[in-house]
C-alpha cells in the first residue's frame, strides 16, 4: 500500500536517517501524546531522512505543503 500524504515541514516532529532510531523517537512521543491520536513517518523524494508527523497535521495540497509516501502508521 502506498499512500501520497501532505504536511508542511514545519510540523515535523523528527527527521532520522535510521529507520530504528525514528521507531523509537515515535514510541517516546506517542507515549506522552494523546492515545487517540496516529504517527506517521513518511519519506520525502531522494536522499531525505525518514520524517515523523502526527496524521492529524495532514493538510491538503498547496503552495506550503510537501508530497511525501508513508511508510508506516503508528497507532
Amino acid at each position: 500500500m502506498e499512500e501520497t500524504v501532505f504536511f508542511n515541514l514545519g510540523n515535523a516532529i523528527a527527521a532520522k536517517r535510521d529507520p530504528k532510531e525514528l521507531i523509537k523517537e515515535a514510541q517516546i512521543v506517542k507515549d506522552k501524546r494523546d492515545p487517540r491520536g496516529k504517527l506517521v513517518i513518511v519519506e520525502g523524494d531522494g536522499d531525505e531522512p525518514l520524517i515523523l508527523f502526527d496524521l492529524a497535521d495532514q493538510e491538503e495540497p498547496s503552495e506550503n505543503t510537501e508530497a511525501f509516501k508513508v511508510k508506516k502508521i503508528i497507532e
